[in-house]
């Protein structure tokens, strides 16, 4: 599956989805940080937020444009934990 931000709120609104994952999407060998999101859903299982226009995989420069992203949907985003 996947969604586009306009979908992903409204799939939210309708209580279908159910989390998401940020996921380190940095190129192997390069200084660039870049994160992306993965949607769980309750039907359907998870998938990307995605680009409206080219259906590729939304890529974020820093995580404060991810959470600021994730919380237009409608998640609270509460904990940020690595290892």
């Amino acid at each position: 599956m996947q969604w586009t931000l306009v979908e992903a709120r409204k799939d939210f609104e309708r209580g279908l989805l159910t989390g998401f994952e940020i996921h380190d999407s940095s190129p192997i060998l390069s200084n660039e940080q870049l994160w992306s999101i993965t949607l769980s859903a309750k039907i359907g299982g998870p998938g990307a937020l995605v680009d409206t226009r080219e259906k590729t995989p939304r890529q974020f420069r820093n995580l404060d444009s991810v959470i600021t992203t994730l919380r237009s949907i409608g998640f609270r985003a509460q904990l940020l934990q690595g290892k």
